[in-house]
């Protein structure tokens, strides 16, 4: 897997470069056999404070799924193993459910930051997103890949726009546009 390293407030070292490109082997070893789903990864480092965050992105394109894994240390090393740990969880989980499903596959719709700087003093930040056709089931699978709480897509069983969000009890709800 072909992956770029960014880091912010900190200074990245040989030795910590080699350490990321030798615990980035392990979940890569599970994309042997698929190289060609991803179409780019991202590695961020960056220091807060006295803590160290470091954030995997990494796009399948052959799936259009995105898995996001971030965690947090006082120690880099422990954050690097924590979050290509993450990462490899959730790359076996995309791929048992994804082999489970057995669907056809969508080219990737990717996302895009509008950088308009009339509407960046009311938002922190603006994405634009393609409205890709999936089913619940996919939605409720790529939200949780990204963490998020909330996930807008398209239906595919019904061609309409819907919204699957996760609840406070950790069920997750489906909103339904009607009109």
């Amino acid at each position: 897997m072909d992956y770029k390293v960014f880091t912010r407030d900190i200074q990245l070292t040989e030795a910590i470069e080699s350490y990321i490109e030798k615990r980035m082997q392990k979940p890569d070893r599970l994309l042997v056999k698929h190289e060609d789903l991803v179409s780019t990864a991202d590695f961020r480092v960056s220091k807060e404070g006295g803590i160290f965050k470091v954030e995997i992105t990494t796009h399948f394109k052959v799936f259009n799924k995105i898995i996001k894994v971030e965690e947090r240390s006082g120690d880099l090393y422990e954050a690097i193993d924590d979050v290509t740990d993450a990462l490899e969880r959730k790359i076996r989980k995309l791929k048992a459910k994804l082999q489970d499903h057995e669907k056809d596959v969508q080219p990737n719709k990717t996302f895009k930051e509008d950088k308009n700087e009339e509407h960046e003093e009311n938002f922190a930040r603006i994405k634009r997103h393609d409205l890709s056709l999936m089913s619940s089931e996919e939605a409720k699978l790529q939200a949780e890949m990204l963490g998020h709480q909330f996930y807008v897509f398209r239906n595919s069983e019904t061609d309409e726009v819907n919204v699957i969000y996760k609840r406070n009890n950790g069920t997750y709800g489906l909103i339904e546009f009607i009109g």
